[in-house]
């Protein structure tokens, strides 16, 4: 039973990082129309602004998962439950902002934002054993996480490059929007033109490789 929880849990925090991350820091004056996108996304998770997450959500998104079905989602992961919490980091992130990108063909443009996500979570009815927390670990690796363990019922965790693309097409009225990267999902195919699914592809493996460089 431990395991399936354990699992439910990994599956909760993916599904939090591909929804977007979190930044704090005092008010500052940002030029860049793409900045003041990515400040506002990290602000309005930071702050639990929902609504605001789902303005800056893309349309079509929602063809296929209601406003109020992610906007629970969101609750049930960000304000925790019985069982566990969790505590988004409020430290500034090291994220980064690509140039913008154009299709031509479906007249759209894009651009993305990367960083990592960091934050822990406390498990309210569980404390485990040196063994157990290995075999957590392990599976969060498998994830592509990277978790460390700072008591016996609580976990830090960082999930490193992750990707938010940011895209103004014909469906945006000619605004902003943001779309997670998720190549796992089969929804994620149906929401982007190919050029553009390209493109993340090829900018999530030139993250990749830059990370295994430096280690």
């Amino acid at each position: 039973m431990r395991l399936y929880r354990i699992k439910y849990v990994i599956t909760t925090l993916l599904f939090l990082s591909l929804m977007t991350s979190v930044y704090t820091q005092e008010t500052e004056v940002v030029e860049s129309e793409l900045d003041s996108l990515a400040l506002k996304m990290f602000k309005d998770v930071s702050e639990r602004n929902y609504e605001g997450i789902m303005d800056m959500t893309h349309p079509k998104v929602f063809d296929f998962v209601s406003k109020d079905m992610m906007i629970n989602a969101f609750k049930s992961m960000l304000e925790g439950n019985d069982e566990f919490s969790i505590a988004l980091s409020d430290e500034i992130p090291d994220y980064n902002i690509s140039e913008k990108f154009r299709d031509e063909e479906n007249d759209t443009d894009f651009a993305f934002v990367d960083y990592d996500m960091k934050m822990s979570m406390t498990f309210k009815n569980e404390s485990f054993d040196d063994t157990m927390k290995d075999e957590i670990i392990k599976m969060m690796v498998l994830q592509g996480m990277e978790a460390t363990f700072v008591s016996d019922n609580t976990i830090s965790v960082v999930m490193p490059n992750r990707i938010t693309i940011l895209v103004n097409d014909a469906t945006t009225d000619d605004k902003w929007a943001m779309i997670n990267y998720d190549p796992d999902s089969p929804i994620f195919f149906k929401l982007l033109s190919a050029q553009v699914l390209e493109k993340a592809k090829s900018y999530h493996e030139d993250l990749m490789i830059e990370k295994k460089k430096k280690e």
